[in-house]
């Protein structure tokens, strides 16, 4: 009789087990077929694999690729490295029938053999600190300040050299639309020390390669 009950309970738990993993979903069609792994909330979560036309091993989120995989593609050809929402992103190589491409990628795109960063300061003069940081505007351009001690630093003279675009000037920011990435620019103008008691030529040269609206902030 105990037999019996055991038996009985552990078809009840294989049962259940295999309900929860038919209800959890794997987004992407082509590798929706089935899938045996974590999940969360009916969705694809934690270390599993997903088998459909394609098929994918590696860690989930949400439903979709998400962290370390591997991605097999019905021809053959896998890509094995780093996802993020379901698209490749960040280290990872593309294994093809007679090639490999190894290096960056970012949403799905491959960027090349290294990681290049959205911008870069080539060169600081007299700058105590600098703030970039890229705006949610659809633009592309620089957008620069010039601050001390909190407040606007108004320089003068002021000289902005810049690979491409048109400058503006709005109150006391300077700006730079219609750019093109990667985008070189040199500030350069004479400035007041903390106690404003001598001056100093300051000098700030960067790159931005990403494109988008940035806002610079250069600070005495």
């Amino acid at each position: 009789m105990i037999k019996v009950l055991f038996l009985f309970a552990f078809l009840v738990f294989c049962s259940n087990a295999n309900a929860q993993q038919s209800e959890c979903k794997v987004i992407p069609e082509n590798i929706s077929g089935s899938y045996s792994g974590g999940c969360k909330n009916g969705l694809a979560n934690g270390k599993g694999i997903a088998q459909g036309v394609d098929r994918y091993e590696g860690r989930f989120r949400n439903g979709l690729p998400d962290g370390n995989g591997t991605y097999k593609w019905a021809t053959g050809t896998y890509y094995e490295g780093q996802w993020k929402n379901g698209k490749r992103e960040g280290m990872g190589k593309m294994v093809y029938h007679d090639s490999i491409v190894a290096g960056v990628w970012k949403e799905d795109k491959y960027l090349g053999k290294k990681l290049i960063t959205p911008y870069m300061i080539k060169f600081s003069q007299s700058v105590s600190r600098y703030t970039i940081q890229k705006s949610i505007d659809v633009d592309n351009g620089v957008r620069i300040k010039i601050l001390m001690n909190g407040d606007d630093n108004l320089v003068d003279p002021l000289s902005i050299a810049y690979s491409s675009g048109s400058e503006y000037r709005v109150n006391n920011i300077y700006g730079i639309r219609n750019t093109t990435f990667p985008l070189d620019v040199k500030v350069t103008y004479i400035t007041w020390n903390h106690f404003h008691t001598e001056q100093h030529d300051a000098i700030f040269e960067f790159t931005i390669n990403e494109k988008g609206t940035w806002d610079v902030s250069i600070i005495n």
